[in-house]
This record gives structure tokens, sequence and C-alpha cells, in this order.
């Protein structure tokens, strides 16, 4: 229990990354959904206290908080979304009373939030059990689930929450300890198993990982392994994952994991990540870099040549509108770019001289009255 209260006393680049990465994305994914659904719900697997505190005794607001400010923010969220924050330890739960009670004392208007002392495992499948005896179907709700390290990440919690439409999941998965935990081997306990939703799972990941021969490969062996099982025990095509690196090796951290069933999550997801994330390349994208940005010059942009790469290779078979780039390629389930990418990549293509733009009219006809650094979905692109 005190590592768990421990961790709320420092507030990190990689947290304020997922949690700016939380707020925005529920903001968008809410007000999408309200527009077919008075009832919504946010569920918090492990809320903490509320807030966090700096070594200089300066405070932030935790995910329950930005998630309530996103909320509170819009009349039409507050009064049709319904929050239920789980904390198991006894301490960090009073205080997560107080902080979510003052809150609500500001923000009136809302759906008073409601504060579980338990579990996330024990708690929501109560909630679940709950509404199948009563016949009611869960209304769509968004999942967050922070373990503090590993345990307590229920597979089987989060598959059952899974089956219900119109409900996704963001998971903040700790690498860096499943990595310590498949290490033990045979004194590894139950955590892995936990994870996974079966021994034999975790034996199955044991016995993979064993056989990969560097650390990158043992880690791409993990991330595979947890993206195919989600995808198949939950029915989710869409899965996006968020890179977090160590603050001071160069090494992986955890995976911000989100999941969802539906495209559009999937790309607003994409859109947002990509204006969080942080690279050696100084863009954005699917990962925050920290120690790799601190030491080492940066020398050349494969990566982001890669891109580019990409977009004139898409660009072979003939002009095409840049709503293929936009909303066609961005909905694949293999495709790790958003929209901004693919437009920073198509402008620096045409500043290059590599790529003409065209009119929004199909006539082939070169574009000529467009504003300085913008490139509208309607518009034709072609290779120069």
């Amino acid at each position: 229990m005190a590592n768990d209260r421990d961790h709320f006393e420092s507030y990190r680049a990689q947290t304020l990354a997922k949690h700016t990465i939380l707020e925005k994305y529920i903001f968008a994914f809410f007000n999408v959904l309200k527009k077919a659904n008075k009832n919504l719900v946010y569920i918090d697997g492990f809320a903490g206290r509320g807030f966090y505190t700096s070594e200089t005794g300066e405070r932030f607001d935790g995910s329950p908080l930005r998630a309530l400010r996103a909320i509170a923010s819009s009349d039409d969220l507050a009064t049709r979304v319904s929050t239920i924050l789980i904390e198991k330890d006894a301490v960090l739960a009073k205080d997560l009373r107080e902080s979510v009670a003052e809150f609500y004392k500001a923000n009136p208007k809302m759906r008073e939030p409601q504060v579980a002392q338990g579990t996330f495992a024990s708690e929501l499948t109560s909630a679940l059990d709950g509404l199948d005896a009563r016949g009611v179907r869960l209304a769509p709700t968004f999942l967050f689930v922070d373990p503090c390290g590993v345990a307590g990440a229920s597979f089987e919690a989060i598959r059952r929450f899974m089956a219900n439409d119109s409900c996704e999941l963001l998971l903040f998965f700790n690498i860096d300890g499943v990595r310590r935990i498949v290490g033990l081997k045979e004194e590894m306990g139950t955590t892995l198993a936990e994870l996974l939703g079966s021994q034999q799972r975790a034996a199955e990941l044991v016995a993979a990982v064993a056989a990969c021969p560097t650390p990158a490969r043992k880690e791409e062996c993990i991330v595979r392994f947890y993206d195919a099982l989600i995808r198949k025990e939950t029915g989710a095509a869409f899965v996006t994952m968020f890179r977090v690196e160590n603050e001071e090796r160069r090494v992986t951290s955890h995976y911000l994991i989100h999941v969802t069933k539906h495209a559009m999550g999937f790309r607003i997801m994409k859109d947002v990540m990509w204006d969080v994330g942080k690279s050696d390349e100084g863009m954005g994208g699917l990962a925050l870099e920290q120690a790799s940005l601190t030491d080492e010059p940066m020398l050349i942009r494969a990566r982001w040549e890669g891109v580019k790469a990409h977009v004139e290779k898409e660009l072979l078979a003939g002009p095409r509108r840049v709503s293929h780039f936009y909303e066609t390629l961005v909905m694949e389930q293999s495709n790790r770019l958003c929209e901004k990418a693919y437009r920073r990549a198509l402008l620096e293509l045409e500043a290059e001289g590599k790529v003409v733009v065209l009119a929004k009219d199909g006539s082939g006809a070169v574009a000529t009255a467009r504003r300085p650094g913008t490139l509208a979905k309607e518009y034709y692109v072609r290779r120069a």
C-alpha cells in the first residue's frame, strides 16, 4: 500500500502525457456519443487520491480530476456522463472523496461522481453483475486502467467490459514490469496470469520471450502477444499503442494502449496522441521519447523520410484526393499515422518540389488560390 501512496508524490512528464491524452480524448469521445445517448459513463479503475504533489509541494490534478474537468466543461456532458472512480487503498480513497467532493461543489450542474473503495476487478465485476441481474445494458462507457505497476489489471474484467457496445479502454501497460516478471519464470506468481487471463497464456508468453535473441525482440514479442490477445478476446479491430520511453535510459517504460471497435475512435485517438507525442526528430507521433532527447544529436531523419516516401508511393498510381490520406488511409487498422502527419508530409513534399497540389474540381489543373501552409481534403495531389 505504501508504494501506491508514494506514487502520488511526484508528477512526471509521462504522467502529464497520459493525462493530457485521456482528457482530450474523452471530451471528443463523449461529444460524439452524446448525439445518440442520454446516458454515458466514465470509469477510472485505479483513481488514486485524485491529485499528485511535486517535490516542491506543487499540486497537480490526477486522472479523476482531469476527467471531471473535461466533462464539466460542457453542459451537455455534465448532465449526461456518470463517473465511477475506483480506488482500493483506504487512505487514498478518503483523499479521493474529499478532492472529488470539492470539485463537485464547484460544479454542481454535473452528475455527482461516485467513489468506490475496492479493487478494479471486484468493483467492475460487481457493477456488471448488477446490470445483468436487472437485464440492463451498460451505457456507452470509457474505461481508464492505470495500475501502479502491473498487478490488478484483470484481463477477465476488461474482456467482460469490452463485450458491451460502444465501450472503449485506455490501459497504461507497464512493459518494464512485465519484463521483470517474465524473467522470474517459475517464481513469477499470479500477476502475469491475471494480466493475460490465464496461467496457460502466461506460460506461453514466457516461452515466446525466452526464444527471442535481443531485448528489442523480447519487447516486440510482449507487445504483439497482448495486442493479439485483446483483439481476439474482445473483438476490437482497432488497437493503438503509444510508446513511453524511460526518463533516464533509452528503453521503453510503458505503452498507453487504446482499444476500440470503432474506426472513428481509432482516428481521433491517433490525432490526440500525435499532438502529445514527442520524438527525437522534433515531430509528434505515437511516442513520448525522453532519454533519447537529452544527449544525442539529431543527424538523420530516417523515420520521417519514411513517412514521406510512403506518401510518394501512394501517388505512383496517379493523382489522389487529399481525403484519401486524411480519411481513408488513417482508418486502416495497421496505419500508425494521423491526418496531421499526412498534412505535414504533403506540405513538405510540395515545398521540396516533389508534389503538386491540384484544384478541387478534379480537372487536373494546378491549384492557384490556397492559403500558405494549408491543404484541405477537397484538393487533389500528384507527383511532380
